[in-house]
Protein backbone atom coordinates (compact mmCIF):
# COMPACT_ATOMS: atom_id res chain seq x y z
CA UNK A 1 0.00 0.00 0.00
CA UNK A 2 3.25 2.60 0.68
CA UNK A 3 4.20 1.75 -2.73
CA UNK A 4 0.95 2.75 -4.68
CA UNK A 5 0.64 5.47 -2.37
CA UNK A 6 4.01 6.92 -3.00
CA UNK A 7 4.38 9.35 -6.63
CA UNK A 8 8.28 8.09 -6.96
CA UNK A 9 7.19 4.53 -7.53
CA UNK A 10 4.43 5.49 -9.81
CA UNK A 11 6.59 7.57 -12.02
CA UNK A 12 8.77 4.57 -11.90
CA UNK A 13 6.36 2.24 -13.39
CA UNK A 14 5.46 4.29 -16.02
CA UNK A 15 9.28 5.32 -17.13
CA UNK A 16 10.25 1.39 -17.03
CA UNK A 17 7.33 -1.65 -17.65
CA UNK A 18 5.98 -0.03 -20.91
CA UNK A 19 9.51 -0.77 -22.59
CA UNK A 20 8.42 -4.38 -22.06
CA UNK A 21 5.34 -3.91 -23.57
CA UNK A 22 4.93 -4.84 -27.37
CA UNK A 23 3.67 -1.78 -29.68
CA UNK A 24 1.17 -4.26 -31.22
CA UNK A 25 -0.30 -5.46 -28.06
CA UNK A 26 -4.38 -5.57 -27.95
CA UNK A 27 -4.61 -4.43 -24.58
CA UNK A 28 -1.71 -2.60 -23.48
CA UNK A 29 -3.80 -1.46 -19.76
CA UNK A 30 -3.92 -5.51 -19.29
CA UNK A 31 0.01 -6.20 -20.10
CA UNK A 32 1.18 -2.86 -18.07
CA UNK A 33 -1.30 -4.33 -15.03
CA UNK A 34 0.01 -7.78 -15.45
CA UNK A 35 3.66 -6.70 -15.47
CA UNK A 36 2.98 -4.87 -12.03
CA UNK A 37 0.95 -7.75 -10.63
CA UNK A 38 4.18 -9.96 -11.66
CA UNK A 39 6.39 -7.15 -9.85
CA UNK A 40 4.51 -7.59 -7.04
CA UNK A 41 4.79 -10.71 -7.07
CA UNK A 42 8.42 -10.93 -7.11
CA UNK A 43 8.30 -8.12 -4.55
CA UNK A 44 6.40 -10.60 -2.09
CA UNK A 45 8.34 -13.58 -2.90
CA UNK A 46 11.50 -11.63 -1.80
CA UNK A 47 9.99 -10.15 1.57
CA UNK A 48 9.14 -13.90 2.49
CA UNK A 49 12.54 -15.40 1.64
CA UNK A 50 14.05 -12.28 3.87
CA UNK A 51 11.64 -13.12 6.87
CA UNK A 52 12.07 -16.53 6.64
CA UNK A 53 15.77 -16.93 6.90
CA UNK A 54 15.66 -14.07 9.11
CA UNK A 55 13.44 -16.09 11.63
CA UNK A 56 16.00 -19.21 10.75
CA UNK A 57 19.22 -17.09 11.80
CA UNK A 58 17.83 -15.70 14.95
CA UNK A 59 16.85 -19.14 15.84
CA UNK A 60 19.94 -20.10 15.56
CA UNK A 61 21.97 -17.12 16.85
CA UNK A 62 20.81 -16.70 20.36
CA UNK A 63 22.57 -13.67 22.17
CA UNK A 64 21.97 -12.68 26.10
CA UNK A 65 19.80 -9.70 27.60
CA UNK A 66 23.25 -7.90 28.36
CA UNK A 67 24.45 -8.58 25.29
CA UNK A 68 21.80 -7.21 23.42
CA UNK A 69 21.24 -4.11 25.99
CA UNK A 70 25.05 -3.17 24.83
CA UNK A 71 24.88 -3.74 21.60
CA UNK A 72 21.61 -1.26 21.20
CA UNK A 73 23.52 1.36 23.74
CA UNK A 74 26.79 1.03 21.42
CA UNK A 75 24.45 1.46 18.10
CA UNK A 76 23.11 4.38 19.62
CA UNK A 77 26.54 6.34 20.64
CA UNK A 78 27.48 5.52 17.33
CA UNK A 79 24.36 7.36 15.65
CA UNK A 80 24.64 10.17 17.78
CA UNK A 81 28.12 10.22 17.45
CA UNK A 82 27.42 10.35 13.39
CA UNK A 83 24.48 13.20 14.18
CA UNK A 84 26.98 15.00 15.68
CA UNK A 85 29.80 15.03 13.41
CA UNK A 86 27.66 15.87 10.50
CA UNK A 87 26.09 19.02 12.37
CA UNK A 88 29.26 20.38 13.19
CA UNK A 89 30.30 19.26 9.41
CA UNK A 90 31.44 22.48 7.40
CA UNK A 91 29.10 23.01 4.50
Amino acid sequence: MTNALNPKVALFFLAFVPQFIAPEADNKVLAFLLLGCIFNLNGTLWSHVLVFTTAFARQRIRIGCRVSTALNKLIGVLFVGFGLRLGFSAP
